[in-house]
């Protein structure tokens, strides 16, 4: 009776003793890979930036002009657009019956405002070991032009190929555009294209 007591209290012993060596070898801890030291990331709400601008409207000369931007993204794929343009509009005086109609020295003074749509995206690289993101969006922009002594809505259409860097950005845009002002009609100089070229920072 004494040995089978012994057997008795043997074979339930083992299972405890097999537990407590599991519990000794096996010890998880939990990993945090870092993410608590993170604590904020950094997102890109738009882009502000400065370029040269070419004007070339009809019955005139090419023109130069300095253009500041601003776009905020407002969705995954379309953004706010504002735009300042200061230029030359005029460097040849149009005479007619004796009254100049169009100074040699006018400037044009522009505000606008409007919308771009991204049509394409991608990414460029020629070394095949850094890429750069590129944009191809469509702009529409309305505002004000004001050359001379007269004003007149802006209004244009036109394309931008923005490159995407870490913390700068390039754009290349090209748009035609139409002035509703009646003294540049009667001259037949209320419409044209412009290119512009832009270097400006991420905000």
């Amino acid at each position: 009776m004494k040995k089978a007591l012994m057997v008795i209290i043997a074979a339930l012993a083992l299972p405890t003793q097999s537990l407590a060596a599991d519990s000794q070898l096996y010890r998880p801890k939990v990993q945090n890979n870092g993410l608590d030291e993170i604590k904020g990331t950094d997102v890109q709400r738009g882009m502000f930036g400065a370029g040269y601008a070419s004007t070339l409207t009809t019955s005139n000369d090419i023109q130069p002009g300095l253009l500041i931007s601003g776009r905020y993204f407002a969705g995954e794929k379309w953004y706010l657009l504002g735009e300042v343009q200061l230029g030359s509009y005029s460097t040849t005086a149009i005479i007619q019956d004796g009254v100049e109609v169009r100074g040699d020295s006018e400037d044009a003074l522009r505000f606008g405002a409007g919308a771009g749509l991204s049509l394409l995206q991608g990414n460029a690289s020629t070394s095949g070991i850094t890429a750069v993101p590129w944009v191809l969006a469509a702009e529409l922009a309305v505002g004000e032009q004001y050359s001379g002594d007269t004003s007149g809505r802006y209004t244009s259409l036109g394309m931008s190929l923005q490159f995407h860097g870490e913390r700068v950005w390039t754009a290349l845009g090209t748009r035609q555009f139409l002035i509703t002002d009646e003294r540049l009609e009667r001259l037949n100089s209320d419409g044209g294209m412009q290119w512009d070229i832009s270097l400006g920072l991420w905000f």
